[in-house]
């Protein structure tokens, strides 16, 4: 039961094509006492690593989770189909004193993905969550949170790291999870260190304050706490390599964030 009056639900969708160019695209609701605000959002670097972002307050439909999830939004000029190639997974992350939740749903872990934008055409590998949190964000045990992904054909490789009083590091590979990751600046050790992710090429998307994020809704500012709107966000993407001992098993592309509140 939500006894805070909070709930954020928040889809995230992203895709990352041979040449690296990458979207990351966001459908988001918020719920707060008598506050109800719908979000959309895309970032889009391209092959050149130029980033352009944009974002809508237009009430769109959520997207439906099935095999084929569709994101369709005439606001940002994207229409996009990610279909689903492994099992789904859902994990409680964190429940607090009171019994509020935050779950996150892996129901995409590798998709073939098809998206129009700007009457361009890119396919690649993709990937879908929908995180829902009951816990007010300026309420998180959390200083420091690390997620990412890394895809190719034969390999998904799912992470998430909490610091703080409530730590969680859990890593997961072809489904298969382990809570042994050691992370570094440019690769990420498990399994008793011996499989590894060694990111190359590595590029910032996006690097920044959320009060930035939040520039548009300035009454925002009065709801969420100095904690929140102090945190700093960069996201990467990096062409990336995974090894088990000395063999390199495959190449991919790597998406991932460090959130420091």
């Amino acid at each position: 039961m939500n006894l805070t009056g909070f709930n954020l639900s928040k889809n995230y969708f992203d895709c990352i094509d041979d040449e690296g160019n990458c979207f990351i695209v966001y459908w988001a609701k918020l719920e707060f006492s008598l506050l109800k605000l719908n979000y959309s959002g895309i970032i889009f670097s391209n092959s050149q690593n130029l980033s352009i972002e944009k974002s809508s307050l237009k009430k769109i439909k959520r997207p439906i989770v099935n095999d084929l999830m569709q994101f369709k939004n005439p606001a940002l000029k994207i229409n996009g189909n990610w279909e689903r190639l492994e099992n789904p997974y859902t994990i409680l992350l964190y429940t607090d004193a009171k019994g509020n939740k935050i779950f996150w749903d892996c129901h995409h872990p590798k998709t073939y993905t098809n998206i129009e934008y700007k009457d361009n055409s890119f396919k690649g590998l993709g990937y879908a969550e929908t995180l829902t949190m009951e816990v007010k964000p300026w309420k998180l045990p959390i200083d420091e949170l690390r997620w990412g992904r890394f895809l190719s054909e034969n390999t998904t490789i799912i992470w998430i790291n909490w610091k703080g009083n409530y730590p969680l590091n859990k890593i997961i590979y072809n489904g298969i999870t382990f809570e042994d990751a050691i992370f570094d600046e440019n690769k990420i050790m498990f399994n008793n260190n011996k499989s590894i992710l060694s990111f190359e090429e590595k590029t910032i998307i996006r690097k920044g304050k959320l009060a930035n994020v939040l520039a548009r809704m300035p009454w925002l500012k009065l709801i969420f706490k100095s904690k929140i709107l102090n945190t700093i966000e960069i996201k990467y993407k990096s062409r990336t390599s995974f090894s088990i001992g000395a063999d390199i098993k495959c190449k991919g592309w790597s998406l991932y964030e460090v959130v420091t509140f």
